[in-house]
């Protein structure tokens, strides 16, 4: 059934058919001033009217039809009406523009998938080592781009727990200590700087100690273990009442 709406402009009233309505979505041009709206949210009536003169459009009469001119009313709209519906799509400069949204979302969704890629790629090693189950997908992924799992560096997770530095005579020196790992995922080895103080505990001599140097045992530090590491060194600094002391710190370099 046709219904009769109104022009929010001009308010003029003109009849739309059902397959009008649906070929637009809904949305009319008014024949006189051009305004584009929505046709059911400006109807003034769900009643069939008279087909409108064939020489010209005008508003609708206020008065109720007949039976008859209601049955008329069902019939095909003449020539006429479709000049008053000359345009029922919408202007694109009233709709939003679905193509510019598409484009803006899949923007979107490209930006958070690189900064995705970006995280994974930083934090891959701590990811494999604190949920295995990604291992395989990480590894995948690095054969790809051509990088290596290897075990996190979590300095904040490493406590030395009791060392000792001896003089051996001969300016031979035996550093011991007990490296130990409180996370619950496995580390990598880290290295070890030793200080030598002086009764002010003003450094005198630094060296760094790699794994390597530590004699460290195994690729990494499993998951709340410990090393007992011990390394043998000459030093042509001798320890005299004047050197009071020595520093030991687990870091990264």
């Amino acid at each position: 059934m046709s219904i009769i709406t109104q022009c929010p402009q001009c308010a003029t009233q003109f009849r739309a058919t059902p397959q009008q309505l649906r070929a637009s979505e809904g949305w009319v041009r008014c024949g006189k001033c051009d305004q584009v709206f929505d046709a059911s949210v400006h109807a003034v009536s769900q009643r069939a009217v008279p087909t409108p003169e064939a020489d010209a459009m005008v508003p609708l009469r206020a008065e109720s039809p007949s039976p008859q001119e209601e049955t008329a009313a069902l019939d095909p709209p003449t020539a006429p009406v479709e000049t008053l519906f000359s345009d029922l799509t919408p202007d694109p400069a009233d709709a939003p523009s679905r193509w510019t949204g598409r484009v803006w979302l899949g923007a979107a969704l490209l930006l958070a998938l690189l900064l995705l890629g970006q995280w994974v790629g930083h934090d891959k090693n701590m990811l494999a080592a604190r949920a295995p189950a990604l291992r395989p997908a990480l590894l995948g992924m690095c054969e790809v781009i051509g990088c290596v799992l290897e075990a996190p560096q979590s300095p904040e997770f490493l406590q030395i727990e009791a060392s000792a530095y001896d003089p051996l005579g001969e300016g031979m020196y035996r550093l011991s200590l007990t490296l130990r790992n409180r996370a619950s995922w496995a580390i990598a080895h880290p290295a070890i700087e030793l200080t030598i103080t002086d009764a002010s505990e003003r450094p005198l001599v630094r060296r760094v100690l790699l794994p390597g140097d530590l004699g460290a045992q195994g690729e990494h530090m499993d998951a709340l273990s410990a090393q007992e590491l011990t390394i043998y060194l000459r030093s042509t600094l001798a320890i005299s009442p004047g050197l009071s002391g020595y520093r030991l710190t687990a870091f990264y370099p």
